[in-house]
């Protein structure tokens, strides 16, 4: 059984490229280009991992994290987040010690090392 991700982000390319990029690696890929319409995705979709965005148009991401997290039916889903700002140690430790997401990856990591990342968190999961 395939395992199915979540990509919650308002660019569009990015998207995009994530998409195509995990569906080739396997995985069953579904997108949301907003907050909103991301939790309402996570809820009827309920994915194996969120790849989370934190700079939405509509919100930012530590509060669809919340959203997500809050809910008895999607409160198990791992999330990662990604952000330009990665690098930021205060974003990264603020989102990580909130139990919201898994880790914080920079949005310009190669994509075969999110791979990995999804790869490992996808097993913790499991495991």
């Amino acid at each position: 059984m395939n395992k199915k991700i979540l990509i919650i982000d308002d660019d569009q390319n990015f998207r995009q490229l994530m998409s195509v990029f995990l569906s080739e690696s396997g995985f069953e890929v579904d997108s949301a280009d907003s907050g909103r319409e991301g939790v309402k995705k996570a809820l009827s979709m309920r994915p194996d991992l969120v790849l989370l965005d934190y700079n939405l148009g509509d919100m930012n991401g530590h509060d669809a994290a919340f959203w997500i997290k809050n809910m008895a039916a999607t409160r198990a889903i791992p999330i990662i987040v990604l952000s330009a700002a990665a690098s930021d140690p205060s974003l990264s430790q603020g989102l990580l010690t909130a139990k919201a997401c898994k880790s914080v990856l920079s949005k310009t990591l190669a994509l075969e090392s999110m791979l990995l990342e999804i790869i490992r968190v996808l097993e913790l999961k499991s495991g």
